[in-house]
């Protein structure tokens, strides 16, 4: 007991005598910097990766201060252009190239093995879920039949992560999700997927992703025409001669009635364009023709280390995808009206002009027909 005692006044005999004024002076000296120090401690606890997620699937921030950055030319900054910035990814390592908002990651791909495709069935099986907010927010933007599901699959393979949709909600259920992109039957904002896919393009839904967006394009003229056919075919049940007809003839469901979805095809590039502030574009024809070029420059946009036996094992599984969307055994001529014509590539050139103001790599030289087959 006598010991407890001790103990117990112990504090009150250290302070016996001091001064009041000194004491209060002396924790006032320490308390605001331990404050400080507490707040300061939190603020990088919150600001860094989730520790508890594997070292591969941790969330990526894409901020400025994560990026090695040079001065631009002086010239180019006295001219008032927009300047050329290279950055390094320190997640993927990559360099990238800034214009404006729109990022060109620079990749290497000649120092690729060349592929063994015995590895690639195990790689289709090793998919997985990443932890809940242990990925990137970023979205794989696109018009519909602009290769967003073969570019899911690729990427999926590549990173070994599944990807997500801001469709899930009416996506769910789909056998296809259920089975194969299963981090798309889940709230994509529980940030689970590589990447989430979107068709969307409104002024509020584009800032969602503060990580950034990879923007697939298409020629319109073939993306037009193929969500012409999947929607009569798929959600009206018409034959493929009955929509060939419409088209043929210039039916109004196929000359007027259409005429939103093609604002909607301009509207989706020009939103993304100019509302994200982290976008990189890949234009469908040049998917096709170098696909695993243009896969593995979107495997470092991501912020996923680059496995060259991964992407390529990705392109060998879905090269029957490639070219799956095109319908030029059904269409052997030119569907679309001179006033039609004259309609879309006013789009183009606009979405066209969008590009150039931001000195960024303008669209492909579009084919405005299809050619006899």
């Amino acid at each position: 007991m006598k010991s407890l005692r001790k103990v117990i006044l112990a504090p009150s005999r250290v302070f016996q005598g001091m001064d009041p004024t000194g004491l209060t002076s002396r924790v006032t000296r320490y308390f605001w910097p331990s404050v400080c120090l507490v707040f300061f401690v939190l603020y990088l606890v919150c600001n860094t990766y989730n520790v508890a997620a594997p070292p591969r699937s941790r969330r990526t921030k894409h901020h400025q201060g994560e990026y090695q950055a040079y001065v631009a030319p002086a010239a180019a900054t006295a001219a008032g252009r927009i300047t050329e910035r290279n950055r390094v990814n320190f997640t993927s390592g990559v360099k990238e190239v800034w214009r404006d908002n729109i990022v060109y990651p620079k990749v290497d791909i000649t120092y690729f093995p060349p592929l063994d495709p015995s590895l690639c069935p195990s790689m289709k099986e090793d998919i997985e879920i990443a932890p809940a907010d242990s990925m990137p927010l970023i979205a794989l933007a696109s018009f519909p039949r602009s290769g967003n599901t073969w570019s899911r699959s690729l990427i999926q393979i590549a990173t070994g992560y599944s990807t997500g949709s801001v469709h899930w909600e009416t996506e769910r259920n789909l056998p296809r999700v259920r089975e194969w992109f299963k981090a798309g039957v889940e709230d994509f904002m529980l940030r689970k997927g590589v990447c989430v896919k979107s068709h969307f393009y409104g002024p509020e839904h584009v800032p969602i992703f503060e990580d950034g967006a990879i923007l697939l394009l298409r020629n319109p003229y073939y993306s037009l025409a193929s969500e012409f056919l999947r929607f009569h075919s798929k959600q009206l049940n018409d034959t493929e001669d009955v929509i060939v007809s419409m088209m043929k003839n210039e039916d109004e469901r196929w000359t007027r009635n259409y005429l939103p979805t093609y604002d909607k095809w301009k509207n989706t590039a020009l939103s993304w364009i100019t509302r994200c502030k982290r976008l990189m574009i890949v234009f469908y024809e040049d998917l096709e023709r170098n696909t695993v070029y243009e896969l593995t420059r979107m495997v470092a946009f991501l912020g996923q280390p680059i496995q060259p036996m991964r992407i390529q094992c990705a392109v060998h599984s879905y090269a029957s995808m490639k070219g799956r969307m095109n319908h030029t055994s059904q269409m052997n001529f030119d569907p679309y009206t001179p006033g039609l014509h004259e309609l879309l590539d006013g789009y183009i050139d606009e979405v066209n002009r969008t590009l150039i103001r931001k000195q960024a790599m303008p669209l492909p030289t579009y084919k405005k027909y299809y050619q006899e087959t």
